[in-house]
């Protein structure tokens, strides 16, 4: 399993080049990136998704709740179709109050139902975004059994060339 999130997160790294460009990283920066997204995963008990998972499950109108823990600013910039948002903080803490930016537990959880085995898929903005960490690790403390995180996030999404909505004017 282990091996698994590695080559995951991995691939997950180098489809999301603006990230910071990996030609630019050393070898010694992306494998902390790498064992960075990997301890998270593993600590916080949740799978990592890539965007071209992300993609299928849509085309496959498969039934899931999808997050963006982005702020509202940038949500409204570009988010994947069908994101609801609420903003989580990029370092989890375990404190709700420092946590969840987005609002009272209770309106998370109306975002992600009273079904705790739905799938929820968590993103925000890159591989070095912690964010979607903080909601995939709160979604997790909150119950919920099938939790994802695309640590690619928006950025992974538009370098794969996939649509984004923009409630930008």
């Amino acid at each position: 399993m282990k091996k698994i999130l590695l080559a995951l997160a991995l691939t997950t790294l180098f489809a999301a080049p603006t990230f910071a460009e990996p030609q630019n990283l050393k070898e010694n920066e992306v494998e902390q990136i790498v064992i960075k997204i990997h301890n998270e995963a593993t600590h916080g008990g949740y799978e990592l998704l890539s965007v071209g998972d992300l993609k299928q499950m849509l085309e496959g109108k498969e039934s899931f709740v999808l997050i963006d823990a982005h702020p509202q600013a940038q949500f409204n910039e570009a988010s994947v179709a069908g994101a609801n948002n609420f903003e989580f903080q990029g370092k989890f803490t375990h404190k709700w109050s420092e946590d969840a930016l987005g609002g009272a537990q209770d309106v998370y959880k109306s975002l992600l139902g009273h079904d705790l085995n739905k799938k929820i898929v968590v993103y925000c903005g890159g591989n070095q975004c912690g964010r979607s960490n903080t909601a995939a690790m709160w979604t997790k403390e909150l119950g919920y059994h099938h939790v994802y995180r695309v640590t690619s996030g928006i950025k992974g999404w538009q370098d794969a060339g996939f649509p984004v909505e923009s409630a930008k004017k």
